[in-house]
């Protein structure tokens, strides 16, 4: 689904299958079966909670070192009618600070689902950071 790239990001972070993620959003999140839909921050956070992980708001950064280790980043966004779709970033930093991005489009060329060209991120990014939570005591 041409919309699912969202949920296709919180799962490659939570280890879960899309089609898992999927379920718990038509359950919980009341996104339809079929039909028009649109993520929401807050269904992307209360999304992510319920597997595990916590995400801050959207935010606004210039290059990939504002970033934190891991965010959703909105690509392909439109100022116009400010939607887009997400991007996982990820920086390993215990290999060296490497940085990459998963583009879970099908559409996307498969040369361009993993990439490392990270510099080549618009000047102006939003993005959704995200971290796992702490286990309760």
């Amino acid at each position: 689904n041409d919309f699912d790239c969202v949920f296709a990001v919180i799962a490659m972070v939570a280890n879960k299958t899309l089609a898992e993620v999927r379920q718990v959003a038509v359950d919980k999140f009341d996104v339809p079966l079929h039909g028009p839909w649109w993520p929401t921050e807050s269904m992307i956070n209360g999304l992510c909670a319920h597997f595990g992980w916590a995400a801050t708001v959207y935010k606004e950064a210039s290059t990939s070192a504002e970033l934190p280790d891991i965010a959703f980043l909105m690509v392909d966004y439109n100022p116009k009618t400010e939607i887009g779709r997400h991007v996982l970033f990820h920086r390993q930093r215990a290999a060296g600070g490497v940085e990459y991005i998963i583009d879970p489009a099908f559409w996307v060329d498969q040369t361009k689902q993993v990439r490392r060209d990270v510099k080549g991120l618009p000047p102006s990014l939003w993005y959704i950071g995200v971290h796992a939570m702490k286990p309760a005591k």
